[in-house]
C-alpha cells in the first residue's frame, strides 16, 4: 500500500492534505519502542505530532503526542481504508467498544467536517478511486477498529525512551 503511495502523487496529496494521513512525515514526537521488542517501522504522520508504526510487519499502531497508543489497524491497507473511510476517526475511539457510540460519534463530528470541508464526500471517493480501496463501509471500519483497539492494542504497549508505558487510545 505505501509503495502504491509514494507512487501516486494526487493520492499522496490526498491523504497528506485532507485525511491527515502523511506518508512524508515519519519523525515521532520521542523515540519510542514496543515493549516485546517487537520491529516498529513508521509509516506516515499527522499535523497533530501522531505518528503512524506498522508493528512487526501487521498492525498498525497510531502514537498521538500526548502520550497515548492503540492499534488502529489490522495492516496498511486497512489504515488507509479508516482514514479515508473515517476521517474524524480520532473522535470515536473513546466510544470504543461500543460500535454504535462510536457511530454516533463518526456522525457528529464528520457533519462538522464537512461544514469545513464540504467536498469531503468527493474527496473520500476521488482517495478511494485513487488507492483502489473499493467499498469502504463506515460501519465495518469501526468495528474493524473497535476490535483493534480493545483486543489487538494490549499486545503492542508503546514505551518512551523512558520506559514509560503510553496510555490506550
Amino acid at each position: 500500500m505505501f509503495d502504491r503511495l509514494r507512487k501516486n502523487a494526487r493520492a499522496a496529496a490526498l491523504l497528506a492534505d485532507v485525511f491527515d494521513f502523511d506518508i512524508a512525515r515519519l519523525d515521532p514526537v520521542e523515540p519510542v519502542r514496543l515493549a516485546s521488542g517487537g520491529e516498529l517501522r513508521a509509516v506516515a504522520g499527522d499535523a497533530s505530532g501522531g505518528t503512524f508504526f506498522v508493528c512487526d510487519d501487521g498492525p498498525v499502531l497510531y502514537a498521538g503526542s500526548e502520550g497515548t497508543a492503540g492499534i488502529v489497524a489490522t495492516d496498511p491497507g486497512a489504515v488507509v481504508r479508516l482514514v479515508v473511510g473515517v476521517p474524524t476517526w480520532h473522535d470515536v475511539v473513546a466510544n470504543a467498544p461500543d460500535v454504535n457510540a462510536m457511530l454516533a460519534a463518526f456522525e457528529s463530528s464528520y457533519a462538522e467536517m464537512k461544514e469545513y470541508e464540504p467536498r469531503i464526500d468527493q474527496l473520500r471517493s476521488e482517495a478511494g478511486a485513487e488507492l483502489e480501496l473499493g467499498d469502504v463501509d463506515v460501519e465495518e471500519l469501526l468495528a474493524s477498529l473497535s476490535r483493534c483497539l480493545t483486543e489487538l492494542s494490549p499486545g503492542y504497549v508503546l514505551l518512551n525512551e523512558n520506559g514509560d508505558e503510553y496510555d490506550p487510545l
